[in-house]
């Protein structure tokens, strides 16, 4: 499907999935529940992680990549999504967070599961609870066309719900042993939460 003309023009611009994440993170981050469609996350110009994944996704398109999503599912904190690439067989993500850590993995990783994996240190509630449980992934956008993520005016946010109903999703730990684990290093949830917007944090 072709991309909305504002992606295209944007597209030449950005010509490596690295350039389109500090295009990404230099946009303000969503607060709200509400999710835009790629093409109005351009025109807003707010995104929080699933608006950012999405925009990400249709500029990796232009660049010949396939639309693809990694989902991620937390116990005491927000659920996760970023977009997936792959460069000579390896796999790497572009990602917008509300946090300094969740975000870019450049292109390393022989296997989805082991990027994901990468992201698990990192992934905590404001407590430093680690968080992390299951995902899912890859999940093709060319599944969910009905959607109309690329440059629809409706809210798309229950397409991250649906993922649910219709992706395998692969378990990491139990809810019960995820609690046993120690806190994360209180230097490294500073860290992780420098400049977060706090409308749209997680509250453990």
């Amino acid at each position: 499907m072709a991309a909305p003309d504002p992606v295209r023009k944007l597209a030449r611009k950005l010509k490596t999935p690295w350039e389109i994440q500090g295009f990404v993170s230099s946009i303000p981050y969503n607060p709200d529940d509400f999710c835009k469609s790629a093409k109005r996350v351009l025109i807003e110009r707010t995104a929080h992680c699933m608006e950012g994944a999405l925009l990400s996704c249709l500029l990796l398109e232009e660049l010949g990549h396939e639309p693809s999503l990694l989902h991620f599912r937390a116990h005491r904190d927000d659920d996760h999504v970023v977009a997936l690439f792959r460069e000579q067989g390896l796999w790497g993500a572009i990602g917008k967070s509300n946090t300094t850590l969740l975000t870019w993995r450049p292109a390393l990783y022989r296997s989805v599961q082991d990027l994901l994996l990468s992201y698990f240190p990192f992934y905590f509630n404001l407590k430093g609870q680690m968080s992390l449980v299951a995902w899912a992934g890859p999940v093709k956008l060319s599944r969910y066309e009905e959607w109309k993520w690329r440059e629809g005016d409706d809210d798309v946010g229950d397409l991250s719900a649906h993922f649910y109903e219709t992706e395998k999703e692969r378990s990491i730990m139990t809810p019960r042993k995820i609690e046993k684990l120690p806190l994360a290093d209180r230097r490294l949830v500073d860290a992780c939460f420098l400049g977060a917007n706090h409308k749209g944090v997680y509250r453990a």
